[in-house]
């Protein structure tokens, strides 16, 4: 039962290179890795959550894979679709959007 679609980007900072792709790849398998439903994109990564704890746990293991690589800081831009009424999924929400 998913109550949000949150869309996460995340930058990493301080990296001494240009280029982010390693550090996306990683941030793609921590997200896999904790057993919630996404859908990665250009820009964000759209992930199912139940709960503001279940997003501050990710958010933790992300910034701590992203630590070990030598990120500096990391930059978050996180939106949130909460539903008080009903359970909420990407797939429904894009249908929609694109008139499916």
């Amino acid at each position: 039962m998913a109550k949000m679609v949150v869309s996460l980007s995340v930058v990493p900072l301080g990296t001494g290179s240009p280029s982010l792709s390693k550090y996306v790849k990683r941030v793609t398998e921590v997200i896999r890795g904790s057993g919630l439903r996404y859908k990665t994109g250009a820009g964000f990564t759209d992930i199912e959550v139940d709960t503001y704890d279940q997003l501050a746990q990710l958010l933790a293991k992300i910034e701590a894979a992203l630590a070990e690589m030598g990120a500096q800081r990391i930059s978050y831009t996180i939106k949130i679709d909460r539903r008080m009424d009903k359970e909420v999924f990407i797939e429904e929400k894009i249908a929609k959007a694109e008139g499916i």
